[in-house]
């Protein structure tokens, strides 16, 4: 079943030593398929780019989490604990293979939303670009 959702996600990323705290709040869709939850949302008006940005995170029952952007920006990033993933990252400026490694996956869903929690690391060319921590909360509209 999907429901309508209200997505609370708080991004906090370290680059050169400096950290950002990114937060913002949006409706979304949640629900359960082929074995994995799903959220999905528009993060065009947070990226502040021209045309569309569609984003969909999937968290398998093994705690690995796959965030899938399409639209102005195309990527897919698999976020997995102990394991550096290569991810393929588009945006209007070119093309880029980044490496994400995952340091923590925590989940703790249920039909009624949850949290997905995250620590990884983003490098390119194995030189480290940035350490990030999410935080993904998931309520249902009532």
């Amino acid at each position: 079943m999907i429901k309508d959702v209200i997505i609370d996600i708080k991004t906090e990323q370290t680059v050169d030593g400096d950290t950002d705290l990114i937060e913002f709040t949006t409706d979304g869709r949640f629900g359960f398929n082929e074995g994995s939850y799903f959220i999905s949302y528009d993060e065009s008006k947070l990226l502040e780019v021209e045309g569309d940005v569609k984003t969909t995170v999937f968290i398998k029952p093994d705690n690995s989490v796959v965030l899938q952007r399409k639209g102005a920006y195309n990527s897919k990033m698999v976020i997995e604990k102990g394991i550096r993933n290569n991810c393929f990252y588009a945006t209007p400026m070119g093309e880029l293979t980044l490496g994400v490694f995952g340091e923590k996956v925590k989940t703790d869903l249920t039909d009624q939303g949850g949290t997905v929690c995250m620590n990884y690391s983003i490098d390119a060319n194995m030189q480290l670009l940035s350490q990030n921590q999410v935080k993904i909360s998931i309520k249902e509209v009532n």
